[in-house]
């Protein structure tokens, strides 16, 4: 007989079956759920004989987590009286037997526990006695409430027990220590626990480290992969290297992304969560999971910031919620923000938006040469150009933007229109010019530099002979704007329309 169980429980419809599958997955209680579909049930239910359609959920687990797995299907089950049942292993491959084991045990530090939100110090204290328990599950469950729970005193608790003399007491902290801490000094206490004389402990390092995603992990987990006695720790280290590379690689120090970012020449992204966030898991899970986020997320140095831990931080950077990402430049300047459950193409946008931010002309020439429909390219393009007064080498690349991006979602086109009539009016092509403002005020009547923009239409204008149509783009200049710095330049030039009337 071994101590792994295989659980059966009937669901509704796949939906459900998912449901109640991601639930027990979630909190760590099986090592592997199976959904087995097409079941027809027949059963009696308030003394009628029933039928229905249901799939079926093979569950693997240990003895030990029956309880758990028990109370978390009933949970998330509709079912009045849900069926779940364990049936015992009494033989199977025996490195698949030892990974169910070894899984759950290890993974026990992971769970966090919702019913526990705030705590005492005698509730630690009662936990950390706990932990002490002769009963697999009861060490568990004390084990997941302090990981949930965090704080000083934890991390002290979980740094003594990697000293003890039990393998299981240093498998439980090696998992729940870098649960509890993002520090450099307790990073490097995982690390040497690869090197630890029991392998479910190096196993449980291995796992720590992955789940981790810290970079630094890379080379020792290469190293584990390669020198490791035990078949299932160099398995495990190949997995998490794969995963690891495979996602995105976070720092853990703002201060040292911002300086690794100066170095590397790439913007910084800082993600700014909340430990027991279920919008910051959300968003972890889906968008950051993505393989086009984590592709972009290359471009940048990444760096994860305990919203609660470093407060300090987040106050600095006005930082009000989480999940919150914060785009930076090297010297720690602001690009962009997304705060919230963002969508990822939304992410997208904002991460390729500051990416071509960075990009030098050169690069940014050359893109545009390749394809005129990018428009972020293109406008670093013009604006460059723009800045050194060189409007008619502009003019292509703002007709691109202009061309390939209507709807202004990257928010250049209605600088680019300005920019373009500007260009054309200084060439004397005073009709393209007028036509080119009108379409700008039309489309964007709350324009950010209105004023200029009916100046400049205005004296276009008049410049064609509309001076009817000039002259009212010019009053409505100072009747909206009698304060601007192009009043005074609007009125000299109805003075002069005026004068010049008057003088016919």
């Amino acid at each position: 007989m071994t101590n792994a169980v295989v659980g059966l429980v009937t669901c509704s419809s796949r939906a459900e079956a998912r449901k109640v599958a991601r639930a027990i997955l979630k909190r760590k209680l099986v090592a592997c759920v199976n959904i087995v579909g097409g079941l027809e049930s027949h059963y009696w239910w308030r003394g009628k004989l029933e039928s229905a359609r249901e799939c079926l959920l093979l569950i693997k687990t240990t003895r030990a987590r029956t309880r758990g797995v028990t109370s978390a299907v009933k949970a998330a089950h509709s079912y009045e009286i849900p069926e779940v049942i364990f049936l015992p292993v009494v033989a199977g491959e025996r490195r698949y037997l030892k990974w169910i084991g070894s899984c759950v045990a290890k993974m026990a530090a992971l769970m966090l526990l919702a019913s526990i939100s705030v705590a005492r110090a005698d509730q630690v204290d009662d936990l950390i006695k706990q932990l002490g328990s002769t009963n697999e599950e009861d060490r568990a469950e004390a084990a997941d409430a302090l990981t949930r729970i965090g704080g000083s005193r934890v991390e002290k608790e979980f740094r003594e027990m990697l000293k003890s003399r039990s393998p299981e007491s240093r498998q439980v902290a090696v998992v729940g220590l870098l649960e509890v801490s993002d520090s450099n000094e307790d990073l490097e206490r995982v690390h040497a626990c690869l090197k630890d004389d029991n392998s479910v402990v190096r196993w449980s390092a291995v796992l720590a480290l992955q789940n981790s995603g810290r970079a630094e992990a890379i080379p020792w987990l290469e190293e584990v992969g390669k020198s490791d006695q035990v078949d299932s720790v160099r398995e495990a280290a190949t997995e998490a290297l794969g995963k690891l590379r495979s996602g995105i690689q976070w720092m853990r120090s703002l201060s040292d992304a911002e300086k690794q970012a100066r170095q590397l020449k790439k913007p910084v992204l800082a993600y700014f969560s909340l430990r027991d966030s279920g919008y910051c898991q959300k968003l972890e899970e889906g968008v950051l999971a993505d393989k086009s986020v984590i592709d972009v997320a290359e471009e940048f140095v990444c760096v994860r910031v305990d919203a609660a831990k470093q407060a300090d931080e987040a106050r600095k950077l006005d930082v009000r919620g989480a999940p919150t990402i914060l785009l930076l430049d090297g010297q720690g300047n602001e690009m962009s923000r997304v705060a919230g459950l963002v969508e990822k193409d939304q992410l997208l946008a904002k991460l390729n938006e500051a990416k071509r931010s960075k990009l030098t002309f050169r690069e940014a020439r050359r893109l545009a040469m390749q394809n005129p429909a990018d428009v972020q390219a293109n406008w670093k393009v013009a604006e460059t150009y723009l800045e050194e007064g060189r409007e008619d080498l502009a003019e292509p690349n703002l007709r691109n933007v202009v061309e390939h991006d209507e709807e202004n979602q990257y928010g250049y086109t209605d600088k680019a229109m300005f920019a373009l009539g500007f260009a054309l009016g200084k060439r004397g092509e005073y009709a393209q010019a007028a036509y080119s403002f009108e379409k700008l005020l039309e489309r964007w009547p709350e324009y950010k530099d209105k004023d200029k923009a009916l100046y400049c239409l205005g004296l276009s204008q008049l410049a064609v002979g509309q001076k009817d149509k000039g002259r009212t783009r010019l009053e409505q200049l100072l009747k909206e704007f009698p304060n601007s710095s192009t009043a005074k330049s609007a009125q000299a030039a109805l003075d002069r329309l005026k004068k010049k009337e008057g003088d016919k």
